[in-house]
């Protein structure tokens, strides 16, 4: 199952590191998932999370673009995740920056 918190190689506009943000309740019963594409264009972005090389897997330093947050069929995403999960503060750094991407106060 793919689980929240955790990055995933993912078929998107093309293969690359994708964050799972929807509840894990969600991922074991749907057909698909919410996530977060990852970008290695590392611009800065009030939307946008930095990661360092190797945070949640990614080989790379790497910018989780949560102004693009999508839903995708579960067969695009691959079963096993790329490293641990991202801490909870990270984690609360991109709900912020969805609420942000969204016109929510963050």
């Amino acid at each position: 199952m793919r689980r929240r918190g955790y990055l995933y190689w993912s078929n998107l506009d093309k293969r690359r590191p994708a964050l799972v943000i929807s509840i894990d309740a969600r991922n074991e019963h749907a057909t698909d998932v919410i996530v977060i594409p990852c970008s290695t264009n590392l611009r800065e972005s009030p939307t946008h999370v930095r990661l360092g090389r190797n945070e949640g897997g990614v080989p790379q330093p790497s910018v989780l673009k949560c102004e693009q947050i999508t839903s995708i069929p579960r067969a695009e995403v691959e079963e096993l995740a790329m490293g641990s999960a991202l801490s909870n503060a990270r984690l609360r750094e991109v709900e912020r920056a969805i609420a942000r991407s969204i016109g929510l106060p963050a």
